[in-house]
């Protein structure tokens, strides 16, 4: 049937708009969506029989016919909007100083080797791109923590038939870890409250609600067990003024900017839930992430543009899970891919380029999407 209305997203629980919910279908051969804005309102100009509405917090529906709203379900609580008062206790950030003393110990633990399972899926007006990766992901380093990866099942579903392999929000879920970035400073740049009605498994566990005291689009919270001053989940919303802060190099971003690129909107949900090994240990066992970017970029040609969708750019809609678990067996570490850090705007060496169309490369089946 054509199509040409509005149809807003809201939250079956809270009532409130789902921002960034993703809307699409395939119709003779063609793939078309539709991203929700900050009100949760998506504008349809596209024909549809069956529309599949989705966001990482929530299940998926499938709907069929005209919808003025849609009602999500969500798989887990987001990090919400928070108030915290002037008033905080002393003892918070006492347990939270020595749960950064201690994370070192706690939850970096090198030469260790996991199973993982990693899925992503980002989406635009006109592709859609998902690919699910299986492996050993291998911890290691000696002054700072590193990863590789030893692939197994390797699948891309997409659109169209030119997307390579993308690792870019596996390494983001990795290296961009909570308690990576926990540090004193972080602690400083914050304001924590406890939550009262949060019920944890012990007496010592609590949920700390957080907000910073420079950026209104930075908030989140964590769940802490006070007696061993360590963290057992977190989640973390960050907006455009925050990530500009935090995650770009501000003299290339200049540059960068001055040869016409900008970047408009950048947001970040991170959420993260660790899991204890038997030596006391910590690492992340699932974690969520969802990034939403639009970015101008006057200067690009199309051999740039090209390599930017072809290894996990160009698309303002990204979304992707990492789990993780305990116990796999040793491989040899020759057998290995190394996983560097995935950047936002760096200078790009030769080695850099080369490393990225390797991941980009990975051997992997090929499906075409079908709704």
């Amino acid at each position: 049937m054509a199509q040409s209305q509005v149809v807003i997203v809201m939250d079956d629980d809270t009532r409130l708009p789902v921002v960034r919910a993703s809307l699409y279908t395939k119709e003779k051969g063609r793939f078309h969506s539709a991203i929700t804005n900050e009100e949760g309102i998506a504008q349809i100009t596209f024909q549809y029989t069956r529309l599949t509405v989705s966001h990482l917090n929530y299940e998926k529906r499938v709907v069929k016919g005209v919808r003025d709203t849609i009602w999500l379900r969500p798989v887990y609580q987001t990090a919400p909007e928070v108030t915290v008062t002037n008033r905080e206790p002393e003892w918070i950030r006492r347990k939270l100083k020595q749960a950064v003393k201690n994370k070192e110990q706690r939850y970096f633990a090198l030469d260790t080797t996991q199973h993982f399972v990693y899925d992503t899926r980002s989406i635009r007006t006109d592709h859609i791109y998902q690919y699910h990766l299986t492996g050993q992901l291998l911890m290691k380093g000696e002054q700072r923590r590193r990863y590789a990866i030893v692939p197994d099942t390797s699948v891309i579903t997409a659109s169209d038939s030119t997307r390579l392999t993308d690792t870019s929000n596996m390494r983001r879920m990795l290296y961009e870890d909570f308690m990576a970035e926990m540090d004193n400073g972080f602690i400083r740049g914050h304001r924590f409250s406890e939550n009262p009605a949060f019920v944890g498994r012990t007496k010592d566990e609590i949920e700390l609600r957080y907000f910073s005291k420079s950026h209104k689009d930075d908030r989140g919270r964590l769940v802490i067990d006070t007696a061993r001053c360590v963290v057992l989940s977190a989640t973390r919303y960050s907006g455009t003024k925050t990530n500009r802060s935090e995650r770009l190099n501000q003299f290339l971003y200049g540059f960068a900017r001055l040869m016409g690129y900008s970047i408009d909107i950048w947001t970040r949900d991170y959420q993260v839930t660790y899991a204890e090994r038997q030596d006391g240990t910590f690492y992340p066992a699932e974690v969520r992430y969802k990034c939403y970017m639009v970015a101008r970029d006057k200067g690009s040609g199309k051999a740039e543009q090209q390599f930017d969708e072809q290894t996990g750019g160009g698309f303002p809609n990204m979304e992707a899970t990492l789990r993780l678990s305990d116990g796999s067996a040793q491989v040899a570490a020759s057998a290995s891919k190394e996983l560097p850090p995935s950047w936002y705007i760096q200078y790009n060496t030769d080695a850099d380029r080369q490393r990225e169309v390797e991941l980009s490369n990975l051997p992997a089946e090929f499906f075409m999407f079908e709704d």
